[in-house]
């Protein structure tokens, strides 16, 4: 398997891209676990596998995730993870994980290349807003990925920019050139 790993705080754009990788350049997604509410547009078992908190308890306590974590939101706690069995696949995969995620799988003698999308702070505020998030959430989220993602672009193998104004197929460019 030919593992991407795209890593980047919130509303760094790692969806989108991860979006254009799958519909345009043959990649195909992990599909993670979650226990968080679907948000509009969001498709049960492509976007996420949305389960209850029980169930993905269930599921850690079964060993069925190779990685999980979990997120203490302003709505209550959310988890989330990927299934072993994910890593199996002989395709050319991209996931989206934290620094925590990218440890996890170095630990377990999975090296991905791994590349950390960036956005500065007013870029991710902007996009936060723009997608809806209050702004109670905006500033949780910003302010637990200033302390999530401490020291991550040492885990990358590339730091590729996304800030406001970046066109998207330029991003993608970058992500394919060091990627594949």
């Amino acid at each position: 398997m030919s593992l991407l790993v795209l890593m980047g705080k919130s509303c760094s754009g790692k969806d989108t891209i991860t979006n254009e990788l799958i519909n345009k350049h043959g990649y195909e997604k992990f599909v993670p676990y979650t226990t968080r509410p679907m948000r509009d547009g969001e498709i049960q078992d492509q976007t996420y596998h949305f389960i209850s908190e029980d169930e993905f308890i269930n599921k850690i306590n079964d060993g069925f995730f190779l990685e999980y974590r979990k997120y203490l939101s302003a709505s209550g706690l959310w988890y989330y993870g990927t299934a072993k069995e994910d890593y199996e696949k002989e395709s050319k995969m991209v996931s989206i994980l934290t620094p925590d995620g990218v440890n996890t799988l170095i630990s377990k003698g999975i090296n991905p290349k791994v590349i950390y999308i960036y956005a500065n702070q007013i870029t991710i505020k902007n996009r936060l807003l723009k997608r809806g998030d209050n702004k109670e959430e905006a500033e949780r989220r910003m302010k637990a990925d200033n302390v999530d993602f401490r020291g991550a672009e040492m885990l990358a193998n590339r730091i590729i920019y996304n800030n406001e104004g970046k066109e998207l197929s330029e991003v993608v460019n970058e992500v394919l050139k060091w990627g594949d």
